[in-house]
């Protein structure tokens, strides 16, 4: 999508995604290289360590916007954002989580054979992002089995899912996808999982 014609010098708040865990955060200002030197509000725990990957969104205008980026972190209570990626629309109303330990399999629907291994990057109530080595069809309805972990929670959910869009990063293709249908039970573990995930 390239890259947005607003400066982030304006946006004040932001709301940043590292490990599962999500964070509040205030400016502090912008260094040489476009890097955004935050602070941590309400009752974020605080994060420490150098470059972990997280994913940072922002509020303009009425939509979402969001960038991958690392995240260094020379204080619990502030860190340094170093974008990695283009700004983009986040499409979903509800927040995505990051999800980057979870695993699924994923075949196209209507197919016996050719399950395919994908890694959950995040995940929301109304879909998911993955990520493969292997090609998948844009337009094409996919089943997916997904095997969410947190803390004592471990459950497979299952779903059916429509390939959006897809994002091809060295030999790694990223697929969005969406949710088309789930069974009322898988529904309650998706939401159970995404509340615990919320909370961590």
């Amino acid at each position: 999508m390239g890259y947005m014609v607003f400066n982030l010098r304006n946006i004040k708040d932001y709301v940043v995604i590292v490990d599962n865990r999500q964070h509040t955060a205030r400016l502090l200002g912008m260094g040489k290289q476009g890097e955004l030197f935050l602070e941590l509000t309400g009752q974020s725990t605080g994060e420490s360590g150098m470059g972990k990957s997280g994913i940072t969104y922002f509020l303009w205008e009425g939509k979402w916007y969001y960038f991958t980026c690392k995240i260094f972190c020379p204080t619990l209570r502030r860190m340094t954002v170093v974008r990695t990626s283009p700004m983009e629309i986040d499409s979903r109303k509800e927040r995505r989580y990051d999800a980057v330990l979870q695993s699924a399999r994923i075949t196209e629907k209507g197919m016996m054979r050719g399950s395919i291994d994908v890694n959950i990057l995040n995940i929301s109530k109304t879909g998911v992002r993955i990520e493969t080595r292997h090609p998948l069809k844009i337009g094409k309805t996919y089943s997916i089995e997904m095997k969410l972990v947190i803390k004592h929670f471990s459950e497979v959910v299952r779903a059916d899912c429509l390939i959006l869009n897809e994002r091809q990063i060295d030999s790694m293709r990223q697929y969005g996808c969406q949710f088309t249908l789930i069974s009322p039970g898988d529904r309650l573990l998706l939401d159970k999982f995404l509340d615990m995930v919320s909370k961590a």
